[in-house]
């Protein structure tokens, strides 16, 4: 069913000009209408997460001493590089440390080689970059009733006692389609818990996940009664560091967030990263990413890591967006292409990328998590339960998710 005033379903029958000015007022469409969001309708964007190989913060590296090394010898093997140990994440509960270091490489090289050592890495910087995208489909937000969502919210809407963390630029906790629902987590960013999203893609994110839904107002969210836990990880640039991340979902997990989000990601396969995915799918949620924008066969992490649902982007037609990263490593797919969510400033816009897809299938984990279920039990329903489209088996393992069967399954 649809519920008679959520935009979901009266926006069905509005239509609107192929392409629109860069600024328009948002009172001036009826899509943007309600009188309180005034603000450019900003243009179409294509989102992506990456980081270019081998970029990392200058002089940061992180290392994981064995947990038989006591902090004397620990202390002892960071003078012999002559580092110094930068301050832990949030609470102190960081496994790893973070070295400031002349020669990021040879370090790095040499700390491996450690017997004290379990691992070291480059602090590697993760992003969310945006590549204009000048077309507008005639449409707006399909993203639910492509997947089946409405019909699906006749069984589940999520639970307000959970939580889906945004690890991301952190969320607008004051726009109207979102205040109600979000929990303001760590900033990883200032060091501070206001994480006021300063770049817009996790504000983007946030709103295709759980946007207050059947208020009148803006857009409708996949989950329409779990809350946010917003985690700011990324800077105002869209950028943020490999051990700000880690902690991030370190710190979703002990909070205890059923669902966490990741639109964000890198080409550099990460022990730092990937033990933080394992510690939280052990505390028991279910990690939810982006497969990545660059239209190709190339795994993305943390997308690709054994204990994350891997997710493809689509378009309103079920194919397969030209930028989304494609292969069997990828579990499912989701809509992707000309997202409408909430952004910062009480606005709305139009996006692209499977850093929105992403999104659509976390909220679908907050509905079958709102059900009772564990991790494993929402990740085999979401994948037992797609609609086979093309390219399901060799562009993605899965196909498009099916909230109506999962929800059921």
């Amino acid at each position: 069913m649809y519920w008679e005033n959520d935009i979901s379903s009266t926006l069905l029958h509005t239509k609107f000009p192929t392409v629109f000015p860069t600024s328009i007022s948002l009172t001036a469409f009826p899509f943007f209408g309600e009188a309180s969001a005034k603000g450019p309708l900003q243009e179409s964007k294509q989102v992506t997460a990456k980081v270019e190989k081998d970029k990392y913060v200058k002089g940061e590296v992180i290392v994981k001493f064995k947990d038989s090394v006591s902090i004397a010898k620990q202390n002892k093997t960071v003078e012999t590089f002559g580092g110094e140990i930068l301050s832990d994440s949030a609470e102190g509960k960081s496994p790893f440390k973070v070295l400031k270091v002349g020669n990021v490489e040879a370090v790095v090289k040499a700390l491996n080689k450690n017997p004290n050592v379990e691992y070291a890495e480059p602090n590697y910087i993760l992003s969310a970059t945006w590549t204009p995208n000048d077309t507008y489909y005639s449409g707006y937000q399909y993203g639910p009733q492509n997947t089946s969502t409405n019909y699906a919210w006749d069984i589940a809407r999520g639970s307000s006692s959970q939580e889906i963390a945004v690890l991301d630029s952190g969320v607008d906790y004051n726009h109207p389609d979102l205040a109600t629902k979000t929990i303001r987590g760590y900033d990883f960013v200032d060091r501070d818990y206001t994480p006021m999203d300063l770049n817009g893609h996790g504000t983007h994110v946030a709103g295709t996940a759980a946007a207050a839904t059947n208020n009148s107002t803006g857009v409708a969210g996949m989950a329409p009664n779990t809350r946010i836990l917003a985690v700011r990880v990324l800077d105002a640039n869209g950028s943020g560091s490999l051990a700000n991340i880690a902690n991030g979902i370190r710190y979703a997990a002990d909070y205890g967030a059923e669902v966490i989000n990741l639109s964000l990601g890198c080409d550099c396969a990460s022990t730092t990263l990937e033990s933080a995915v394992n510690y939280a799918w052990n505390k028991g949620s279910v990690l939810i990413a982006a497969a990545g924008n660059s239209g190709v066969s190339t795994t993305f992490e943390p997308a690709s890591y054994a204990n994350v649902i891997a997710v493809g982007a689509i378009d309103r037609y079920n194919r397969r967006a030209s930028f989304s990263n494609y292969g069997t490593w990828v579990d499912v797919t989701a809509p992707g292409v000309d997202i409408a969510s909430t952004v910062p400033n009480r606005g709305y816009s139009y996006m692209s990328g499977t850093s929105m897809a992403s999104p659509h299938v976390a909220g679908l984990a907050a509905l079958l998590a709102g059900q009772g279920r564990s991790n494993s039990q929402i990740r085999q329903a979401i994948q037992q339960t797609t609609d086979k489209i093309s390219g399901t088996g060799s562009f993605f393992r899965y196909g498009k998710i099916n909230s109506n069967r999962a929800v059921r399954y």
